[in-house]
């Protein structure tokens, strides 16, 4: 059963996600208010990072301090990498004392930071995620507050995946746009070279893949270039 306090929860991750301009700006405005929504003092910064299959990590930190330490949490042996790759919860309780974990506890020392905790997101379609909580004190992660931690995680990931869903959708819009446009500037490419040179569609277009494997560029570049010097030579006579 949903409580009043997750539902309150809930309501402020969408009102996030209504606002925010773009995947990596909601992820930073989400870290910011898990800070606030852990509730202890000691919680002083917060980072969040997205893998999925075939797209680039997206990440959103708190802060700056937050953000260059999210670079080592998620490295090689980092405390992030390992809870993305094992899927499960990873407490560091003292960085400073700590001999693992690759770059992080050097960095955690430079930036007055002591402990953190990893917490799995539960994401679809392939992805993974940590959401990541910093604190100067030691020990701060022990069970209560490493349950706080992972609750905020799940509560999260709901409107993360709805995030991600929407993102997705975003991208294969700008996918096909850009395919639409392609196939365009091509089609025109073939046309003029038709006009040119008195050939067929198939020898056109077989024009533009001669030059495009000579110059290896893409086939679009050439078939832009093609465009381009028409419009140019159609505006000068029409300037003139």
């Amino acid at each position: 059963m949903v409580t009043q306090v997750q539902a309150e929860h809930a309501a402020a991750f969408q009102d996030l996600l209504l606002c925010a301009d773009g995947l990596e700006a909601y992820l930073a405005e989400l870290a910011v208010l898990a800070v606030a929504i852990a509730g202890a003092a000691e919680v002083r910064g917060c980072s969040i990072v997205i893998e999925r299959p075939r797209r680039k990590r997206v990440a959103g930190d708190s802060d700056a301090r937050a953000a260059r330490l999210a670079e080592p949490v998620f490295a090689a042996g980092g405390p992030g990498a390992e809870a993305i790759t094992g899927d499960t919860s990873v407490v560091v309780t003292d960085a400073w004392t700590e001999t693992r974990r690759g770059a992080f506890p050097g960095t955690a020392a430079v930036e007055g930071l002591r402990s953190m905790a990893a917490v799995p997101l539960a994401l679809e379609d392939g992805a993974r995620g940590v959401l990541c909580f910093y604190s100067p004190r030691q020990h701060l992660f022990q069970p209560a507050m490493l349950r706080t931690a992972e609750r905020i995680a799940a509560e999260a990931s709901g409107t993360l995946c709805l995030a991600l869903r929407i993102d997705g959708q975003m991208h294969r819009a700008r996918n096909l746009q850009a395919a639409l446009e392609s196939r365009t500037v091509v089609d025109l490419a073939v046309g003029i070279i038709m006009g040119q040179n008195g050939c067929s569609q198939q020898a056109a277009v077989e024009i533009l893949r001669s030059v495009s494997n000579t110059r290896n560029v893409k086939i679009r570049s050439v078939a832009a270039g093609v465009v381009a010097a028409v419009s140019e030579r159609v505006s000068t006579h029409f300037d003139e």
